[in-house]
Parts: C-alpha cells; sequence; structure tokens
C-alpha cells in the first residue's frame, strides 16, 4: 500500500509492531504509559506504509512545570512538549521526516505556548542532526541522560529557512512573489485549497514535506536572494482572472539556482537532472524538456504558512487596495506593511506569523 500521513488514536497502531521496540527499551515503562494513553483515546500524527510504522509522533500543549536538569532548570513557562517523537531509518532525513517535524511546529505556532521541546538520547544522532536542522537548540540533560531540545518564540535564529520555520522576521522588509499556473500550484500546493479539517490539511502537508522545489522560466532574471520570505500566487488561466488569481501562502526561499538565461547553459543537462531528482512536481520527461527553455531556474522554498481555503487573497483585492506590484513578477518586491496587509486580508494572526 502507498504511505501515509493520518491522525490516529494509539488504539488503532498495534504496539508490538517492531518500530516501537527502540522504544520499550530505552524507557521500560513505555508499554504501560502506552496502553494507559490508548484507554485515554490519545492521538498520535502517524506515518504507516507497506512497511509498517514509520513515524509517530505525540504533543501536549499547555505544559506548565519547570524542567528540572543536571545542572540547573529551565524555568516555569507555558511550553508544547512533543512526548514522543519516533522516525525509522526510511523515514529520517527526508520529506516524510521534515514533515513529522513540521506539523509539530505548524502547531506550536498556532497555540499560546512560549516553548517547543523534546527530549532525545545522545545515541539518536539523525534524529538530533533534523532537531537542529528546524532550530531546536539543547540545552542540558535530564536526570535520565537524555538531551533537552528547544525551540522558544522569544529567541528565533532567523539565520536558515529551517531554524525559523514557521515564522517570519519582523525586522524584514523584503517580500518576493512566485507566480505559479494552477496547475503546478495545485500539485506543489494542494493543501493551500482545500476544504479540508486542520487534521486532514496537516496529514497531506506532512506527507508531501517542507521543503518545496519547483522549475520555472522568467522572462528576466529574477531578484531571489536566499532566506528571503516568498509569496505563493497562483495564477488563474480561466474567466474572472483577477478574481481568482490568488495569493494563497508563503515560504522561504533556500536557493534559488541559475540553469539557464538567454540559452547560455550554467549547468550541464545531466547535472541540472540530478540537482531536481524526484524533488519536484514535475515527470523526468517534463524535467528534460524544460532543459530547452530560453531561461530556466531551480527554486527551493521551505513551505511556512497557507492561509486555507476561503482566505486567499486575489488580484483585485491587492491592485484595488495599491498593494500589487507592475511589471515583472519574478522581480516585484513587497514590503513588511505590504505583507501585514495581506495577512490582514487573509484573515491571518499576524502576532503569531511574525516575530
Amino acid at each position: 500500500m502507498a504511505g501515509a500521513y493520518k491522525w490516529r488514536l494509539l488504539s488503532e497502531c498495534d504496539i508490538n509492531d517492531p518500530f516501537f521496540d527502540s522504544l520499550k527499551y530505552d524507557y521500560p515503562e513505555f508499554e504501560n504509559w502506552y496502553l494507559k494513553k490508548a484507554r485515554e483515546e490519545k492521538q498520535a500524527f502517524t506515518y504507516i506504509d507497506e512497511n509498517g510504522l514509520g513515524a509517530f509522533v505525540m504533543l501536549k500543549f499547555d505544559e506548565v512545570e519547570t524542567i528540572q536538569m543536571q545542572n540547573g532548570k529551565l524555568p516555569t513557562c507555558k511550553r508544547l512538549k512533543i512526548s514522543t517523537l519516533k522516525l525509522s531509518d526510511r523515514v529520517q532525513g527526508n520529506r516524510l521526516g521534515e514533515g513529522a517535524i513540521g506539523i509539530a511546529l505548524w502547531n506550536w505556532l498556532e497555540s499560546d505556548d512560549e516553548e517547543i521541546y523534546v527530549t532525545v538520547y545522545d545515541k539518536h544522532m539523525k534524529l538530533i542532526e533534523m532537531l537542529k536542522k528546524f532550530g531546536f537548540i539543547l540545552a542540558g540533560y535530564n536526570p535520565n541522560n537524555e538531551g533537552i531540545y528547544v525551540r522558544s518564540k522569544k529567541e528565533i535564529d532567523f539565520s536558515t529557512p529551517y531554524t525559523s520555520f514557521p515564522f517570519i522576521n519582523q525586522d524584514q522588509n523584503e517580500f518576493a512573489l512566485l507566480p505559479i499556473d494552477e496547475k503546478w500550484h495545485d500539485k506543489l500546493f494542494p493543501y493551500s485549497e482545500l476544504k479540508n479539517t486542520k487534521q486532514e490539511t496537516e496529514e497531506f502537508a506532512a506527507a508531501n514535506g517542507m521543503t518545496k522545489t519547483y522549475l520555472f522560466f522568467p522572462y528576466s532574471e529574477p531578484v531571489y536572494k536566499e532566506n528571503q520570505p516568498i509569496l505563493i500566487y497562483r495564477k488563474f488561466a480561466g474567466e474572472n482572472k483577477k478574481f481568482k488569481s490568488v495569493i494563497t501562502s508563503y515560504g522561504t526561499i533556500v536557493r534559488c539556482i541559475k540553469i539557464k538565461q538567454n540559452y547560455v547553459e550554467y549547468m550541464a543537462l545531466e547535472d541540472y537532472k540530478v540537482l531536481v531528482g524526484n524533488k519536484s512536481v514535475f515527470s523526468s520527461e517534463e524535467i528534460e524538456s524544460f532543459y530547452s527553455q530560453r531561461n530556466l531556474y531551480v527554486l527551493e522554498i521551505v513551505y511556512d504558512h497557507a492561509f486555507g481555503e476561503g482566505n486567499n487573497v486575489n488580484y483585485f483585492t491587492l491592485k484595488n487596495n495599491g498593494i500589487w506590484k507592475d511589471g515583472h513578477p519574478f522581480q516585484a518586491m513587497y514590503s513588511m506593511s505590504d505583507f501585514k496587509s495581506i495577512l490582514s486580508y487573509a484573515k491571518q494572526n499576524i502576532g503569531k506569523l511574525i516575530k
């Protein structure tokens, strides 16, 4: 069967799955704790494929306690605790692993919890590497000799798109725009259009990962910069374009790579194909055919936030309120004031998104 992320009751997962063996070994009380939580009808965010469980994430909101460490303690505040985080080897380090941690961070963004934390033994090096990639910092060790990895909304590291995910820096004043034809937009960011529940949207998002790779053919050289926020604009091809072409979401640029400009090759075909690999929504045939374009770029972004179906901001609203920038969209630049206006029209909580 094809793998899928899903919020599941603990009672729907098999405690005898070998996936849980390492947790049982590390925590002798784990099985009793698990069965107790199952009786309480608790849920976990899980990934299951033909090989069984691949990811398991449990969240505990609004925990208010002082965290004891071997040397000192973490002060009392409201925290989201990732009470269980287990990723199999086949999931760690790829888009599925990203998805599990990304969903935990999206839930943290939406909550009123000041911090998010998880405890991990040093031997789980791949997991720790991914946590650090997403901005978790080792605060110390608890009495059980587990590392305590923490992120705080008061001290967000904006040096990379991952350490800052999913927040936008309040000092940022340059927002780029990515126009995408509707058919490609809906393959790359389908959950921005879904009329689904929050849980269903998270399930779909996690399976597709937080890093997106897009190939595009700008008329002129784009002004995209690494670590720059970028607004996602869905271009509608049918009637009533000004009402149906909309900003749906935004992300942060990881890198923008020039493959060809004015037919000059900056990267050989084979190197370009390896670079893109299977990370985009395009088929291998399409990827190769794009190489004949006059201009060709590869854009990687971290997908920070979707406005949700019904909240997208259309061209008419942008133009009527003096937000839309005329000229080449790949060279357009939007200010923090523009961004806040877009968030307001999209009915988003500005205070939670910008730090």
